[in-house]
């Protein structure tokens, strides 16, 4: 007689029973075909329910601004979080496809190449979103970011990067982002400083460091992106980067004070270096950096050496 293997699968794949014919018996039952009747039940990623998909992402961005206008900022920032990784991943995967094509079939690069723009038009959409949630819970320092990602991605002149760059907060006073919430830094650290509170002056000023170091960096990107679009906003945020990394390299020189006030020239060398090399020898700050390090013993020759150290020791 007849043994039966069953074999359980999908209902939109399932196999026929198989059947297993013993000696001496005759075939009574065919197989039949699989039965696909729904192409799209093979293509998961293209249904609404698959994440990694446009829209998965898109469905992820309903639920954020269902959660905006109900005000659940929390649950609003998590799914535009998640949005910008779906958009950011398909974006990166689109554009290894073009690549992979180019040159074997245009037709097909050609058209993930605009998979991947649009995709990477919809992170940064989400990306602004996220933005604007952060503004909505006083938190400018995390949209400052954001924002300046979106303008490098997307350029000044398209709607949204227009958009984004309307929306910089880096010069609310409010927000510890900006000169004013550096400079108050460097006024806590002088309180703590003459009040000999050395670890409060010691946070202070690595705090005020990293806030003016972002805004060096920030105010550098945004000029390099306004660079050959706006003359006049490429040089003021130029300016603005300067001018930033002149107060980090002071707040750096305070630093290295403390340490030595402490008796830790371990640590106020590496500091001191740093200036000498950002703000050049030639500068007041860069000067004053250089003559630690030789009051430090790091160095044996000052600088600028005087005309007799020159005249009496000319191999120096």
């Amino acid at each position: 007689m007849f043994a039966t293997l069953g074999i359980a699968l999908p209902a939109q794949a399932q196999l026929p029973t198989i059947t297993i014919i013993e000696e001496g018996e005759t075939l009574r039952e065919e197989t039949a075909e699989p039965d696909f009747t729904d192409p799209n039940d093979l293509r998961p990623l293209t249904q609404s329910s698959s994440l990694l998909s446009l829209a998965g992402g898109r469905r992820l961005m309903g639920e954020a601004q269902s959660a905006i206008s109900a005000q659940n900022y929390t649950l609003a920032v998590q799914k535009l979080k998640e949005a910008r990784q779906v958009f950011n991943q398909l974006s990166g995967f689109y554009a290894q496809l073009s690549d992979s094509f180019s040159g074997i079939d245009n037709r097909i690069s050609d058209a993930q190449r605009n998979n991947a723009l649009k995709t990477s038009e919809l992170r940064d959409e989400a990306t602004y979103q996220l933005a604007l949630v952060h503004r909505a819970q006083n938190r400018p320092e995390l949209a400052v970011p954001l924002l300046i990602q979106i303008i490098r991605s997307q350029n000044p002149t398209t709607d949204l990067g227009k958009k984004a760059y309307d929306q910089l907060a880096i010069g609310q006073p409010e927000s510890i982002l900006s000169f004013e919430g550096g400079q108050r830094l460097m006024d806590e650290a002088g309180q703590a400083i003459s009040t000999q509170n050395y670890p409060v002056a010691i946070q202070k000023l690595q705090e005020a460091r990293q806030v003016f170091n972002q805004l060096s960096s920030f105010y550098a990107q945004l000029a390099e992106s306004f660079s050959g679009i706006d003359g006049q906003v490429s040089e003021a945020e130029r300016g603005n980067a300067l001018r930033t990394s002149e107060l980090r390299d002071e707040a750096t020189y305070q630093l290295a004070l403390v340490h030595r006030v402490q008796d830790r020239p371990e640590l106020s060398v590496p500091l001191l270096i740093q200036i000498v090399r950002s703000q050049n020898p030639t500068t007041n700050l860069g000067k004053k950096a250089y003559q630690q390090l030789f009051e430090l013993g790091f160095v044996n020759s000052t600088y600028p050496r005087s005309r007799v150290s020159r005249t009496d020791s000319p191999n120096n």
